[in-house]
């Protein structure tokens, strides 16, 4: 497209602000809606505890193979650290039952997280757009292709407002866009089928992070690596800064009423404190913070139809999805588009990076 073309990037996570910026770069002329109030998809680092440390309570890890993370993160300053996995992990297997400790059977391969939260890669991205650029609680609704150009309408505080553009990024989850957007004309049935049918990575999932004044659990030779059947987290990992005080993260089995997880917060945050104090002993029944995020419940994340049925397995692109539609109006930019790493940070950066370089 031409210097003076205009292009509308749906969602401020990393694969929309990806492209976004590279087409800024181009010198494109592109505006980013985003529903929720902050940038970030479904990368969310809240500062927990009185130390407000940023902990990631949606994707947090990148591997060795994920190069285009760890190339975007450098560029942009951020630090990494690779994750604490030294020491003795616990099984839990019941909540009346003791413990058992082991060592791991093989070293799993190094993950790595980012000291700010895999949040802050979107918030830099997005301090290099102008700041007219981006517009925050804008939720698209519908697409209309008029001739040379798409018109876009989204609900917004304000009401709702059109745009028109002559091209459009849909950088959101593919089965989000497919089960709530209305397009006109009507996409052919295997594009919507393929949409409806992706799997969104984090949708069914839920976490939990808890900080303490110090990591007690290395002072005992433990990794801070728990492995659960009772829950209400069946999975926590030792989430502490370089500097800073001490934290897990795990995943938590979403409440509900055959859930280890109540759905009352305080009975929540309870039951999370009496599991870390049975795996880790009494110094755990002292946190200085706890937050939760359950991703079945973002709006901008899980349509109403809820989660793809079945087991949550990594998404298997359709190639359709991979295609630009609409005689190139029309782009799908969402993580599990992506060739390689689909669902994960790195595969959201390949999915941007594709849909720019057809629009620049």
């Amino acid at each position: 497209m031409s210097e003076s073309s205009s292009v509308l990037v749906v969602g401020a996570g990393l694969g929309g602000l990806v492209a976004a910026t590279d087409l800024h770069a181009a010198g494109v002329s592109v505006r980013v809606w985003e529903a929720r109030g902050r940038v970030g998809g479904r990368c969310r680092s809240p500062a927990v505890g009185p130390d407000e440390v940023r902990l990631d309570l949606g994707a947090a890890w990148h591997w060795a193979e994920h190069r285009r993370v760890r190339a975007l993160a450098e560029r942009l300053g951020l630090e990494r650290v690779r994750q604490h996995e030294p020491g003795v992990a616990v099984q839990e297997w019941a909540r009346d039952e003791p413990v058992e400790h082991f060592e791991w059977p093989d070293a799993p391969p190094p993950s790595w997280r980012l000291v700010e939260g895999t949040q802050a890669l979107h918030e830099r991205l997005a301090a290099t757009l102008p700041d007219a650029a981006l517009r925050r609680r804008h939720r698209l609704r519908s697409l209309r292709r008029t001739g040379a150009s798409v018109q876009a309408t989204a609900q917004t505080p304000n009401g709702p407002q059109t745009t028109s553009v002559d091209a459009v990024v849909l950088a959101v989850p593919p089965r989000l866009a497919g089960h709530t957007l209305q397009f006109e004309p009507a996409l052919p049935d295997a594009l919507a089928s393929a949409l409806r049918g992706t799997t969104t990575w984090m949708s069914p999932s839920a976490k939990a992070a808890v900080t303490y004044a110090r990591p007690f659990w290395r002072e005992q030779g433990l990794a801070g690596r728990v492995r659960s059947a009772a829950g209400p987290v069946h999975d926590w990992h030792d989430a502490t800064p370089p500097d800073g005080p001490a934290a897990l993260v795990g995943f938590m089995h979403p409440p509900g009423p055959d859930s280890p997880t109540p759905s009352d917060p305080g009975e929540q945050e309870e039951a999370l404190v009496r599991q870390l104090v049975h795996c880790f002993g009494e110094a755990a029944g002292a946190p200085t913070g706890l937050a939760t995020a359950d991703w079945r419940h973002d709006t901008a994340t899980t349509p109403p139809a809820g989660p793809t049925p079945g087991p949550h397995t990594p998404p298997d692109p359709a190639p359709i999805l991979q295609r630009p539609h609409w005689e190139g109006r029309l782009h799908v930019a969402a993580a599990e588009t992506a060739t390689e790493h689909p669902g994960y940070l790195d595969g959201a950066i390949e999915a941007g990076r594709r849909a720019a370089r057809a629009l620049a």
